[in-house]
């Protein structure tokens, strides 16, 4: 139904999405079922990038928050966003078993940029932050075999393997190319066009493109030394108040 592709290349960050979403009955009611193929998943945020599959409406309120946080210069804590948007739904009736997804985000740590996963289930919320050279995939059916995980991920490689950046960013745009066309051939749900941000752990220096039959950079950011060191003491704060990789029980 949907692809999010969130990878850490041990020097870079790597965020990509598919353009497919349905809008079923139940998440939008009083409006007939609908499959767009035109849908962005990644957007740029205050602190690098934000990728979401699931529920729409849980998305984009999640994605709000977020950003409403960062806008007021409060603490983002994660965690509390997620209850937050999960009661809103609750609120509107929607089931909580269709008030469900993933979003994956970056955040500056003490030191370097992190990429972390936001899992919403129906009663359950687990934070987790991935590991250096892996790779995650976010998807409600025909998910990839084992052995094509093993084949994407290891052929990830840090920036130092090439002799440019470009070269970097080239390897790893056609890598994802393979991987969404090869998705989209087996799943129609899948689009093979997709968005990427590729973001500098050290730097916060993140780029922006638009894969279809010819790919186009759409942006490229610096975040302030500021914004880091504001971020880096907001997570840390959330990482001493909640454990990672815990499933939290909703009210």
């Amino acid at each position: 139904m949907t692809l999010i592709i969130a990878a850490d290349a041990h020097d870079h960050l790597i965020l990509a999405g598919d353009h497919c979403a349905v809008l079923s009955r139940v998440s939008n009611p009083g409006a007939s079922r609908a499959v767009l193929d035109n849908y962005r998943k990644v957007y740029p945020w205050k602190y690098g990038a934000i990728a979401a599959s699931g529920d729409v409406f849980l998305m984009a309120y999640i994605y709000r928050l977020f950003l409403h946080h960062a806008s007021k210069g409060r603490p983002v804590n994660v965690l509390q966003v997620a209850r937050e948007a999960k009661a809103t739904r609750s609120a509107t009736g929607v089931p909580p078993d269709h008030s469900t997804g993933s979003i994956y985000f970056t955040l500056p740590g003490n030191e370097n940029f992190h990429l972390h996963g936001l899992h919403i289930t129906a009663d359950t919320i687990i934070h987790e932050t991935i590991d250096p050279l892996t790779t995650c995939f976010s998807m409600h059916r025909d998910a990839p075999e084992p052995s094509a995980y093993e084949v994407f991920n290891s052929q990830l490689r840090p920036s130092f393997f090439f002799s440019s950046i470009a070269e970097f960013q080239r390897h790893h745009l056609d890598l994802l190319t393979r991987f969404f066309r090869d998705q989209s051939a087996v799943d129609d749900l899948v689009t093979a066009s997709f968005d990427v941000c590729m973001l500098d752990k050290r730097t916060g220096i993140g780029s922006f493109w638009q894969m279809s039959e010819r790919f186009r950079q759409l942006v490229t950011l610096e975040l302030s030394a500021d914004d880091a060191t504001r971020v880096a003491q907001i997570e840390a704060t959330n990482m001493r108040s909640s454990s990672l990789a815990t499933p939290l029980s909703l009210p």
